[in-house]
């Protein structure tokens, strides 16, 4: 019983380890277009500052280049 509970435990760990994502290439993230949380927490800040309600329709944008 326990000889095929060790077999099944290894078995899905063979499958899951499968299933695991790939790790990023440079080739993947270099032109990768994600929102820019430093100038939106810039803007947030300062209207904090002033008093002033501020709702994203849309992020600004940066590009991530790769070195």
């Amino acid at each position: 019983m326990k000889a095929l509970l060790a077999i099944g435990i290894a078995a899905s760990a063979v499958c899951l380890a499968g299933c695991a994502a790939q790790p990023l290439t440079k080739a993947d993230v270099d032109g990768l277009v994600v929102c820019n949380s430093d100038q939106m927490d810039q803007v947030e800040r300062a209207a904090r500052r002033s008093n002033i309600h501020v709702t994203w329709v849309r992020c600004p944008t940066a590009t991530l280049r790769v070195v």
